[in-house]
């Protein structure tokens, strides 16, 4: 029982701590209390004691301290999980027909297909037990779809009579894709619900342009090195205009974990490179010998060039893993905050099975693969905070103009690529 109480006060000490932390270290706050709250959600049960460490801000504010864990300890953490019940049966059904009706039909079927492929995984994935809804109509998407044909389609054949053409049809990219980005993301979130509560998405083409193509432009300008900073304001622009109903996301992101990440992808990337610079060195010196038994054989060569595209993939699963993990941890929707487990590991093993799956069966196991990558998606990721999903209210509807309607169905079109 003395144990119990113990663990209890230490508990209560630590909330105080997190809430006099995030009061008067508003800059750092959210750091610390992301921190420790990750570690009552795996630690809780044990009761260990818990001491911050020397770099943390000690405070000493003791009457603050006791009103304010009193209010904290009736408010406990808890932790909703994602799930993803889905199968590789079903969707692969769903998938091989909407596969045949388009090709049957020259593509027009596929707007039908992906409302179909996506109602499935929308729905298997879970929160609290519960699916996501996917409603948007396949005539919205069909519609998107015939206007990225002929806007991007024409300009892309005709750069084959009019080389100058190509030009043309890259500054139209630029010129529309702060459109394609803001359209694209709010057909998407008014398309999709949890518990009959919508998504919505605010952002503006300005914002949009400026992000997008301005900061872009900044990666291009400092040959890279501002990439790290373009993927973080893209990740916050992303989430902070996105809302679940009357609730809006809040992003709170860094850009030191995207420098570090890119940084050391860069570092392992010209490591590979440099390694398999010095193995073709040493492989062709030993060609230049001219004694047969020295020449690499057709299979060395081709084992060189898999060990080459598989260090590439772990980079690669390495850099997905780091930025997932740094956005998804950086989104905070009222009193919850995302948390995200992705493992480069994991990563590397998924890429390269489903690589080996999908050449094996001649692009059959697509099916499989998607199946398999939302499973190990939703099992890494959930939610954390001081309430659960359920404290969530829809937004009231707006009236509108008719001009207004017709201008919002103009924009919200899926544009996808």
């Amino acid at each position: 029982m003395a144990h119990k109480e113990s663990g209890s006060s230490t508990l209560a000490e630590l909330a105080a701590f997190v809430t006099v932390t995030s009061d008067f270290y508003p800059d750092r706050g959210p750091h610390y209390r992301a921190l420790i709250e990750a570690w009552v959600n795996e630690r809780a049960r044990s009761l260990v004691t818990f001491k911050p460490p020397r770099s943390w801000p000690q405070l000493v504010i003791a009457p603050r301290v006791e009103r304010r864990t009193s209010d904290i300890a009736a408010a406990p953490l808890t932790t909703s999980r994602f799930a993803f019940t889905g199968r590789a049966g079903p969707y692969f059904r769903i998938w091989i027909v909407s596969l045949f009706l388009s090709i049957i039909t020259l593509g027009i079927y596929s707007a039908w297909g992906k409302v179909r492929k996506k109602r499935y995984l929308y729905a298997h994935t879970r929160l609290d037990g519960t699916g996501f809804e996917f409603r948007a109509s396949p005539i919205a998407i069909l519609k998107g779809r015939a206007i990225a044909l002929l806007l991007f389609g024409g300009f892309a054949l005709s750069g084959h009579i009019f080389p100058v053409m190509q030009l043309a049809f890259v500054l139209l990219l630029l010129i529309l894709l702060p459109w394609i980005v803001v359209a694209a993301a709010r057909f998407n979130a008014r398309n999709s619900a949890w518990r009959n509560i919508v998504f919505s998405f605010d952002g503006s083409f300005g914002e949009a342009a400026k992000v997008f193509l301005g900061f872009g432009a900044l990666a291009l300008v400092t040959l890279g090195l501002g990439y790290p900073y373009f993927k973080m304001r893209r990740a916050r622009f992303i989430i902070e205009h996105h809302s679940f109903g009357t609730t809006h996301f809040r992003a709170d992101l860094a850009t030191g974990g995207f420098i570090i990440t890119y940084g050391f992808a860069f570092l392992m990337s010209l490591g590979i490179v440099l390694m398999f610079s010095f193995v073709m060195f040493v492989t062709a010196a030993a060609a230049a010998g001219g004694s047969s038994h020295t020449k690499p054989s057709g299979f060395t060569v081709f084992v060189l060039m898999i060990l080459l595209y598989a260090a590439y993939i772990a980079v690669f699963a390495y850099v997905r893993a780091q930025v997932g993990n740094l956005t998804f941890n950086g989104v905070v929707a009222g009193v919850l905050r995302c948390r995200s487990t992705l493992r480069t590991r994991d990563l590397v093993w998924l890429y390269l099975s489903n690589i080996v799956a999908i050449l094996a069966t001649l692009g059959l196991a697509i099916a499989w693969v998607t199946v398999r990558m939302a499973r190990y998606r939703a099992a890494n990721l959930y939610l954390i905070g001081e309430g659960t999903p359920e404290t969530f209210t829809g937004a009231t509807t707006r009236g509108s103009s008719a001009t207004g309607s017709e201008v919002s169905d103009l924009f919200d079109v899926d544009v996808s690529l």
